[in-house]
Protein backbone atom coordinates (compact mmCIF):
# COMPACT_ATOMS: atom_id res chain seq x y z
CA UNK A 1 0.00 0.00 0.00
CA UNK A 2 2.91 2.60 0.80
CA UNK A 3 4.29 1.59 -2.90
CA UNK A 4 1.06 2.56 -4.58
CA UNK A 5 0.14 5.71 -2.45
CA UNK A 6 3.82 6.87 -3.43
CA UNK A 7 3.32 6.17 -7.24
CA UNK A 8 0.28 8.06 -6.71
CA UNK A 9 2.03 11.10 -5.46
CA UNK A 10 3.18 12.40 -9.04
CA UNK A 11 -0.33 11.42 -10.81
CA UNK A 12 -2.76 14.21 -11.56
CA UNK A 13 -5.35 13.99 -9.05
CA UNK A 14 -6.47 17.32 -9.42
CA UNK A 15 -8.54 19.27 -12.17
CA UNK A 16 -9.54 22.90 -12.85
CA UNK A 17 -11.78 23.85 -16.06
CA UNK A 18 -12.97 27.14 -17.07
CA UNK A 19 -14.37 27.54 -19.92
CA UNK A 20 -15.02 31.35 -21.56
CA UNK A 21 -15.60 33.41 -24.92
CA UNK A 22 -12.17 34.84 -25.77
CA UNK A 23 -13.40 37.61 -27.89
CA UNK A 24 -17.02 39.56 -27.55
CA UNK A 25 -17.65 38.19 -31.15
CA UNK A 26 -17.58 34.68 -30.82
CA UNK A 27 -20.50 32.29 -28.75
CA UNK A 28 -20.57 28.98 -27.74
CA UNK A 29 -18.06 29.93 -24.24
CA UNK A 30 -15.04 27.80 -27.12
CA UNK A 31 -11.97 28.60 -24.98
CA UNK A 32 -10.80 27.09 -22.19
CA UNK A 33 -8.09 27.00 -19.29
CA UNK A 34 -7.59 23.64 -17.82
CA UNK A 35 -5.38 22.81 -14.77
CA UNK A 36 -4.24 19.36 -14.07
CA UNK A 37 -2.03 19.36 -11.01
CA UNK A 38 -0.56 16.26 -8.85
CA UNK A 39 -0.65 15.72 -4.89
CA UNK A 40 2.46 18.65 -4.17
CA UNK A 41 0.47 21.12 -6.78
CA UNK A 42 2.91 20.62 -9.48
CA UNK A 43 1.88 20.30 -13.43
CA UNK A 44 0.48 22.24 -15.83
CA UNK A 45 -2.54 24.70 -17.50
CA UNK A 46 -3.35 23.98 -20.51
CA UNK A 47 -5.13 26.97 -22.14
CA UNK A 48 -7.08 27.24 -25.48
CA UNK A 49 -8.14 30.29 -27.28
CA UNK A 50 -10.52 30.01 -29.83
CA UNK A 51 -11.14 32.71 -32.60
CA UNK A 52 -12.32 33.11 -35.84
CA UNK A 53 -8.97 32.56 -37.40
CA UNK A 54 -8.33 29.65 -35.78
CA UNK A 55 -7.44 27.94 -32.27
CA UNK A 56 -3.99 28.79 -30.16
CA UNK A 57 -3.27 26.27 -27.36
CA UNK A 58 -0.33 26.66 -25.02
CA UNK A 59 0.87 25.33 -22.05
CA UNK A 60 2.14 26.81 -18.58
CA UNK A 61 4.04 24.63 -15.88
CA UNK A 62 2.98 24.92 -12.62
CA UNK A 63 5.70 24.21 -9.64
CA UNK A 64 4.48 23.91 -6.27
CA UNK A 65 1.07 26.04 -6.95
CA UNK A 66 2.46 28.94 -8.65
CA UNK A 67 3.72 30.09 -12.13
CA UNK A 68 7.29 31.66 -13.54
CA UNK A 69 4.74 33.51 -16.08
CA UNK A 70 1.86 35.61 -15.70
CA UNK A 71 -1.40 33.83 -15.45
CA UNK A 72 -4.32 35.25 -17.23
CA UNK A 73 -7.98 35.37 -15.06
CA UNK A 74 -8.99 31.79 -16.38
CA UNK A 75 -6.16 30.26 -16.22
CA UNK A 76 -5.94 31.77 -12.11
CA UNK A 77 -9.51 30.34 -11.73
CA UNK A 78 -8.71 27.08 -13.30
CA UNK A 79 -5.38 26.95 -10.87
CA UNK A 80 -7.68 28.12 -7.71
CA UNK A 81 -10.37 25.44 -8.77
CA UNK A 82 -7.79 22.70 -9.05
CA UNK A 83 -6.12 23.47 -5.56
CA UNK A 84 -9.28 24.05 -4.02
CA UNK A 85 -9.57 27.46 -3.23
Amino acid sequence: IRTLYKNMESAYQKMGLVKYDAFSQMGGQLSFSLALLDENNNGFIINSVHSSEGCYSYTKEIKLGQCAIDLGAEEAEALAMAMGE
